[in-house]
């Protein structure tokens, strides 16, 4: 079933125009001064031809005085533009727009106009989709190219759909087609665009703001010879036959002018032809400057030997939606055309030439044409000015009954003539607007804050332009004489552009165009001041107890807390410090990767030691209660600590390789705006990862510490005053536990607090983290004092307390057996009977302990409660069994260099 007309392509349903010429720059030079003087000082001269002025900083920079900005760079532009100064990227990061181009010249400067706007005040690249790999009309390009693509391509329209971003098809083997928006579309295709709507290919179709017309036109001096013919009343019928016939005689090509007109075939110069036609040219209807046209009356015009004589009338090539056979047959207007094409029609290139035939040799011609258009805008106020024809006005229903446009190049003459009803004329019609759906796809992104949204989705949705507004951008264009397909149409669009800037300017959304200021205040605010003061005081703290440590290191608080284990958790102290100065300061790549590696590494090395030098004194505590024998070496206790600093090592390792944290920027939108009216976006650097679950992993990691520490502190609150720490640690893992919940909090809320204020949280946290360790943990240990009630308890930090805990611990017996002598060949009551006997020589004889051995002497041995005290005295081949009075266990001291420093504890046999 044939389709309603109204639906149907009713203006020239282009498929590509293969007659257009393909037009080039054609301003010649031989130094870069010809260019100069002739164009701009930023054009040069390439290639003996000069380039485009607009490659350099675009329109509005180089016609404005006060217009600093230059354009935004797009795709097409050289990879040297950037590094040159012709354009800069997108400071907002927008992605690409792909504006269509059409086929025709109105096309190109709505679309022009579009890029200048989006490009040179919006910040947002566009470039320009031909529909043709070879075929190149950026408004930028460097060569001021003009040439002609492809008309209509709704398949590149399917494929931004599809893809989104454009520029990932630039890769692909062949060349495919990809446009966001097609900013002029004639209402012929409103079949193909209801269908594209409903795939939710494209959104629905909207009015450019322009309108359309095609007609039946005659030059000016023909209507003003003839007035009765701009109506289709001094057309019609058989009185006015021979009038049309006589006054609307036939184009001739320039070979059937040298055949039939010419005296010689050309071979001498005569009125209309210079020469006989070059190879190639025979079969136009106009050669500037070599063959001006002529138009003769043939045995078609002849009314005397021919009763059906008719004048003559271009009409379109097949393709293109044209009802002159339909309205002519019916108007009964003796008029027809006689192309090449199947309906008798003429190629584009063809029409072109037939009217500048006539306008050169002022002969009556009348040829269905549309506006705007070029050709119109070019002959406007001159002899041949288009004179439209009246032709009956058009109804709804002479619209539905109209002939489609593939019926009027079939073979059916019933079909081309087609229903009497569709007999009327054109009336005009709004341009319309195509828009991907993916253009609000990438402009109004859901996964981008506020201040990164493009303006490119809603600036389109408000673009308008009228029918008047471009045909002075033709008459600016008309109005030069340069390069008339090069800098010529470019210079008409800029110039247009310029004068219409408040006309523009409302198309753009509220709070654009925008600009990012570095806000490098907020860095000076009083809480970045704050978290700088708590990290160097955590520093110079931590400094300040690794130089008390030294001084007290005889010191039995020390001793017992081995000072070994005391310095690897300062260091620990100490990066976690300095994380928290780098995280206060503006950050870098570097300090980022810094950051991360000290305050991860610092909290291991500040956690685990304590956790394996606690499980160590479980450990013992436990074996005792079995009285079993174990052994401790410093070795492996120091191995384990390593261990764990390894696996921490290699995760940062993997973290930095893999995904590293880098200087990033947070963009807020404010209401401020700057001096040339442009939003201002503060931007504040920040440190951050791709992923933020490296984050979450390393406060893991320090929760999972914590845990471990709590446990191992609850398995050992029984074990003696002087070597218990249970307290200190439950207060310590108390603290960094809320401190670390804070931490991940900064983490989860960053977006919403603020990604510089987080940093200054979390540098706060980092050293209060410090400060409250040292004053928990270490404070109580300097403070200790030898010989006070206190001072088991005092020792290790649990302060004093009541009950059982007090009671004076019970003395042991210490006896010393040679290391030849294995353990366990004497009874624990024979061992005790000789140590009775032997005690005052053997205190004698070795009544120090060594300093290496200061940790290892600290762990005694006792009963049920661990309230027992013990005399040790050590050498390096002496073994001392400590035996308790109410479990019998003993302890064994071992210092040799095959077997290293350790504790054991056996059952006595």
């Amino acid at each position: 079933m044939t389709p309603k007309p109204f639906l149907r392509c009713w203006l020239w349903f282009l498929i590509g125009l293969k007659s257009v010429p393909i037009a080039f720059a054609s301003v010649r030079c031989f130094s870069i001064f010809d260019c100069e003087q002739q164009i701009s000082k930023v054009s040069e001269c390439v290639d003996g031809y000069c380039t485009n002025p607009y490659h350099v900083g675009g329109c509005l920079a180089n016609r404005l005085e006060n217009h600093y900005k230059i354009r935004t760079c797009n795709s097409d532009d050289p990879p040297s533009s950037v590094e040159k100064g012709y354009c800069r990227p997108s400071t907002l990061g927008y992605m690409e727009v792909r504006v269509a181009s059409q086929n025709w010249e109105s096309a190109f400067f709505v679309a022009w106009v579009l890029q200048i706007v989006l490009s040179e005040l919006l910040d947002v690249p566009v470039s320009i989709e031909t529909g043709k790999a070879d075929a190149k009309v950026d408004f930028y390009d460097i060569n001021t190219s003009f040439e002609y693509g492809a008309g209509n391509d709704w398949d590149a329209v399917r494929r931004a759909t599809a893809v989104k971003d454009c520029r990932l098809l630039k890769d692909s083997k062949e060349y495919l087609s990809c446009s966001h928006v097609v900013p002029e579309s004639w209402p012929g295709h409103a079949p193909t665009l209801n269908k594209l709507a409903a795939e939710d290919v494209i959104e629905s179709t909207s009015g450019l703001g322009a309108l359309a017309e095609q007609m039946w036109y005659m030059r000016r001096n023909t209507a003003m010879r003839n007035p009765s013919l701009l109506s289709y009343f001094g057309l019609q019928g058989e009185k006015n036959r021979q009038v049309v016939a006589e006054v609307f005689k036939r184009p001739t090509t320039w070979d059937d002018y040298c055949t039939y007109v010419s005296e010689d075939q050309c071979a001498t110069p005569d009125n209309y032809t210079s020469s006989a036609p070059s190879e190639g040219d025979g079969g136009k209807y106009y050669v500037e400057g070599s063959y001006r046209g002529y138009f003769r009356a043939t045995e078609l015009n002849n009314c005397t030997s021919n009763p059906a004589c008719t004048g003559h009338i271009a009409d379109y090539p097949c393709g293109w939606a044209s009802y002159v056979t339909q309205q002519a047959h019916y108007l009964d207007i003796p008029v027809e055309s006689n192309g090449n094409e199947p309906s008798g029609g003429y190629s584009y290139s063809e029409m072109v030439q037939i009217w500048n035939a006539a306008n050169e040799t002022d002969s009556d011609v009348l040829m269905l044409w549309w506006k705007p258009e070029s050709l119109y805008h070019e002959y406007l106020g001159t002899d041949s000015e288009f004179q439209s024809v009246a032709l009956p006005p058009p109804t709804q229903d002479c619209v539905d009954h109209r002939i489609d446009f593939v019926e009027r190049c079939g073979d059916d003459p019933k079909l081309k003539i087609g229903d009497p009803r569709g007999a009327c004329g054109e009336g005009p019609q709004s341009l319309l607007k195509v828009i991907s759906t993916a253009l609000f796809d990438i402009s109004v992104r859901s996964d981008l804050p506020e201040a990164l949204q493009s303006p490119a989705y809603e600036t389109i949705k408000n673009y308008r332009l009228s029918e008047l507004q471009i045909g002075k951008i033709f008459e600016y264009w008309f109005q030069r004489n340069l390069d008339k397909y090069g800098l010529d149409p470019r210079d008409a669009t800029c110039q247009w552009v310029v004068e219409n800037l408040d006309f523009l300017r409302p198309m753009i959304p509220r709070s654009h165009p925008r600009i990012v200021v570095d806000s490098d205040d907020v860095y000076k605010e009083p809480v970045f001041y704050a978290a700088i003061v708590f990290a160097c005081l955590a520093i110079f703290a931590t400094f300040c107890a690794g130089i008390v440590v030294v001084v007290l290191r005889n010191a039995p608080a020390i001793r017992y807390a081995q000072i070994e284990f005391l310095f690897l958790l300062l260091i620990g102290l100490l990066l976690v410090s300095i994380g928290s100065l780098l995280t206060a300061l503006t950050p870098s790549d570097q300090s980022c990767v810094a950051i991360i590696w000290l305050v991860n590494f610092g909290y291991t090395l500040e956690l685990v030691p304590l956790i394996i030098k606690v499980a160590a004194i479980n450990q013992m505590m436990v074996a005792s209660q079995q009285m079993r024998r174990v052994k401790l070496s410093m070795a492996s206790l120091f191995g384990a600590v390593a261990f764990f600093c390894l696996i921490v090592c290699i995760c940062l390792t993997v973290w930095t390789v893999m995904d590293p944290p880098r200087k990033d920027e947070d963009l807020e939108l404010t209401d401020q705006k700057s001096e040339d009216n442009e939003t201002i976006i503060t931007r504040v650097f920040y440190c951050s990862s791709d992923n933020e679950a490296w984050n979450f992993l390393g406060v893991s990691w320090q929760a999972l510490l914590l845990l471990f520490a709590s446990i191992m502190a609850f398995q050992t609150r029984k074990v003696r005053e002087d070597i218990n720490e249970t307290k200190t640690l439950a207060v310590m893992i108390y603290s960094q536990t809320v401190l670390v919940i804070l931490r991940a909090i900064t983490y989860v809320l960053a977006e919403s607090l603020g990604r510089a204020d987080v940093s200054a949280a979390r540098s706060l946290i980092f050293s209060i983290d410090a400060l409250t360790t040292l004053i928990i943990y270490f404070a109580p240990k300097f403070i200790y004092k030898e010989g006070s009630a206190n001072s088991q308890n005092w020792s290790s930090g649990n302060g004093s307390g009541g009950g059982r805990d007090q009671e004076q611990p019970k003395r042991l017996n210490v006896h010393r057996w040679q290391s030849r002598n294995p353990p366990g060949h004497r009874s624990t009551a024979q061992a005790s009977g000789s140590a009775k006997n032997e005690e005052p020589e053997n205190r004698d004889q070795n009544s120090e302990v060594p300093q290496d051995e200061s940790w290892l002497s600290s762990v005694r041995q006792s009963s049920i409660d661990y309230k027992t005290q013990a005399e040790w005295e050590a050498s390096d081949d002496d073994v001392l069994d400590v035996v308790s009075e109410e479990n019998e266990s003993a302890a064994e001291f071992i210092d040799d260099e095959d077997e290293g420093t350790g504790l054991a504890t056996e059952t006595s046999p």
